[in-house]
């Protein structure tokens, strides 16, 4: 009688302790990432710099906006720039972090330019946030820069990285 009652608090016991889970806990859970969006959102000015695969000279850099705002029933940040047109969503990585998912910016020109083009940035990923709660929020995104003219023929497309440094 007294092994079997053994066997069955030994085997209470075990599922008790599953049901607890690890002690492995993570520090940020969705839970916790989803409120950490409020760390980053807003509206940031950053420069930015495009360098694009095998061309030698990085242009100076531009002042924009980088817009991150949270999503409506979800738990990403939508990642915009000022002066483009962009479908592109991030997710938290942690408190002050994110990672950008595929998407696209497009450029839209300005009426007066009298060339009938597209020009696109069409972003592979990326990363960004704040090295601390108190930093410049800034991002590093990857892709490639497109262009098409019906005028010239097939579109141009080459790997590009844009940096966006807070300021």
């Amino acid at each position: 009688m007294r092994r079997f009652l053994a066997l069955t608090s030994a085997a209470a016991l075990s599922l008790f302790c599953a049901a607890c889970g690890s002690d492995d806990t993570d520090d940020t859970d969705d839970g916790q990432l989803k409120n950490a969006r409020a760390n980053v959102t807003g509206t940031h000015p950053v420069l930015m710099t495009l360098s694009v695969s095998g061309v030698s000279e990085t242009p100076e850099p531009s002042a924009t906006n980088l817009i991150l705002t949270e999503a409506a029933n979800s738990d990403r940040l939508n990642v915009d720039l000022l002066f483009f047109d962009c479908d592109l969503t991030a997710t938290m990585t942690g408190e002050t972090t994110f990672t950008v998912s595929p998407g696209s910016c497009v450029f839209p020109l300005p009426e007066e330019v009298e060339m009938d083009c597209d020009i696109s940035f069409e972003i592979t990923g990326g990363t960004g946030g704040k090295a601390s709660k108190d930093a410049k929020v800034g991002a590093t995104l990857n892709g490639n820069y497109k262009m098409t003219c019906p005028e010239l023929g097939a579109p141009v497309s080459v790997p590009m990285t844009i940096l966006l440094v807070g300021t």
